[in-house]
C-alpha cells in the first residue's frame, strides 16, 4: 500500500527557509511504500534527516568505504529531472582515511535534494566543497559525525542563486571524540529573484574535550530583490573547547569598486572582480587541477550572466 509522504513546509524548522511542500505542490507525488519489498531505513538514512529517509525509501543509497591510510577523491553532481528523486551517500572513513569531495549543483529548474551521511574513525579526514547554482529548489546536505580522536573536518561552499533560483546548504557536524577540528567557510551571491540559504550546525558533546571548531557564512546580496537566509548555530556540552561562529549579510563594497572604478576598470568588471575574490576564498587548495579549473570557469560564467 502506498502511502503520498508528508513533505516538510516552513513550518518545519529545519526547512523553515525552504519549503519542500510548497517546492513540489501535487505535480511530483511522492510515495512512501509500505509493501515488504519497500528497502529498510539504516541508521544513517535516519540520521540525515527527511532527504536520508527519502532516499532510502526510493532505494537511492549509496555506501562508501574508506580503508585505514586510504585517500579517495570524488565528484557528485546531483541534479534534478523534475521526479524528485533524493540521494543520499552513505559513508564510513577509518582510522587515517582521507576522503575529498567535490559537489557540483548545475542549476535547473527542478527540486534537487542531494544528502551525505559521513563517520569519521581515529585520525581520518573528511573534506568538502560544495558549488550550488540551485534550482526550483535546490538543498545540499551534510552530516558528520565524528566519532574517532583527531579527526579533521573541512566543510566549505559557495551558493549561486540567480533570479528564480533557491540555494539551500545545510550541515549537521557532530563531535563525539576529543581532539577533533571543523572548518567551516560557507560564502554566497544572489540575485534579484534569487534565494540563497545557509544552515549550519556544530555540535560538540561531553566526551569531545579540545574540540576546535570555526564557523563562518557570508553572503553577499547583488540586488534589490535578492534574499539570503542564514542560521549558524554552536551546541556546546563540553568545556575545554575552542569554538567560534560567523554570520554576515550585505551588498558589494563600494569603497572597493570606486577605487577599481578610478583605476580605469569598467563598472562590470570591477564588480565581477570583487564578487569573484569574495567568492573563491571559500575555495580550498589541494584540489585536482582539472576540477579547481571547472569551479573557478562556473563561477566565471555565472557572475557573467548575472550582473
Amino acid at each position: 500500500m502506498n502511502q503520498l509522504v508528508n513533505l516538510p513546509t516552513r513550518r518545519v524548522e529545519a526547512w523553515k527557509y525552504s519549503d519542500l511542500r510548497a517546492a513540489v505542490g501535487d505535480s511530483v507525488p511522492f510515495a512512501l511504500r509500505r509493501d515488504r519489498s519497500a528497502p529498510e531505513v539504516g541508521l544513517a538514512s535516519q540520521r540525515a534527516g527527511i532527504i536520508g529517509a527519502l532516499a532510502a525509501q526510493a532505494g537511492e543509497v549509496e555506501r562508501l568505504s574508506v580503508a585505514e591510510g586510504e585517500a579517495v577523491v570524488r565528484v557528485d553532481r546531483p541534479s534534478g529531472d523534475g521526479s524528485l528523486t533524493p540521494r543520499l551517500l552513505d559513508v564510513d572513513v577509518a582510522a587515517g582515511g582521507s576522503l575529498t569531495r567535490v559537489v557540483v549543483q548545475q542549476a535547473c529548474d527542478a527540486v534537487v535534494l542531494d544528502a551525505a551521511h559521513v563517520t569519521l574513525g581515529a585520525g581520518a579526514t573528511f573534506r568538502q566543497f560544495v558549488l550550488s547554482e540551485g534550482g526550483k529548489l535546490a538543498r545540499v546536505e551534510t552530516h558528520v559525525n565524528i566519532e574517532g580522536a583527531g579527526a579533521h573536518v573541512e566543510l566549505n561552499g559557495v551558493y549561486l542563486a540567480g533570479a528564480g533560483k533557491h540555494s539551500d546548504l545545510t550541515s549537521v557536524i557532530t563531535h563525539k571524540a576529543p581532539g577533533a577540528t571543523t572548518r567551516q567557510l560557507i560564502k554566497g551571491a544572489a540575485a534579484k529573484g534569487g534565494r540563497g540559504v545557509f544552515q549550519g550546525k556544530i555540535l560538540v558533546e561531553r566526551a569531545a574535550q579540545q574540540t576546535d571548531a570555526r564557523q563562518y557564512h557570508h553572503g553577499m546580496l547583488l540586488q534589490a530583490g535578492a534574499e539570503v537566509f542564514a542560521k549558524p548555530e554552536l551546541m556546546i556540552h563540553a568545556d575545554d573547547v575552542q569554538c567560534a561562529h560567523g554570520n554576515t549579510a550585505g551588498g558589494l563594497d563600494e569603497s572597493a569598486k570606486f577605487y577599481l572604478r578610478s583605476r580605469g576598470v569598467p563598472e562590470k568588471q570591477a564588480r565581477a572582480m570583487l564578487i569573484e575574490a569574495f567568492l573563491l576564498a571559500a575555495l580550498f587548495e589541494g584540489l585536482p587541477a582539472e576540477i579547481d579549473t571547472e569551479l573557478r570557469n562556473r563561477i566565471g560564467a555565472w557572475l557573467e550572466a548575472s550582473i
